[in-house]
């Protein structure tokens, strides 16, 4: 695989490595570190910064109009203070989005395996239902598998328009 920096593999003769490039340039960290002098600030923790931006309901709502239109933009914070709560939100929140998978179950909530090994076609999908009178703490996931005990809060969370 090749990008208009070059490759994403650095060829050794065992096998391919995989290399990091960096997406943030020195002038966009710059731009950052001087918003907030005396203070250290790592393209690493830039990029959290704008993951956490980017999730944030009240820049989603402010930049609504321009965001259907144009690439977003990047605002600077007042503080330093303010910088590292999206830095670190954006970190926690990445953390979460990359390893949804090995997330604990919310407390609480019941997963119904029915009957039987579990085999792959098990958890292949043919529709999705709530339970009798569309009720959302109950997801029927296909006719085998079935979620119930599910709070209402957890439908807030959205990802690609679907909670």
């Amino acid at each position: 695989m090749t990008t208009s920096q070059g490759s994403l593999f650095e060829q050794t003769p065992s096998q391919p490595r995989l290399v990091r490039r960096e997406a943030i340039t020195d002038e966009g960290l710059k731009h950052f570190q001087d918003a907030y002098p005396g203070k250290t600030i790592s393209k690493q923790d830039l990029f959290y910064y704008v993951y956490g931006i980017l999730h944030s309901p009240e820049y989603r709502e402010r930049y609504a109009d321009t965001l259907r239109k144009e690439l977003p933009r990047i605002p600077r914070v007042k503080t330093y203070k303010a910088f590292k709560a999206f830095s670190d939100a954006g970190r926690r929140l990445g953390e979460m989005h990359v390893n949804f998978d090995s997330q604990p179950i919310y407390e609480g909530v019941k997963v119904d395996y029915g009957k039987g090994p579990l085999t792959p076609e098990a958890f292949r999908v043919e529709k999705m239902k709530y339970g009798k009178g569309k009720d959302k703490s109950i997801l029927h996931y296909n006719d085998r598998i079935t979620v119930t005990a599910i709070p209402l809060e957890a439908y807030d969370y959205v990802v690609n328009g679907k909670s």
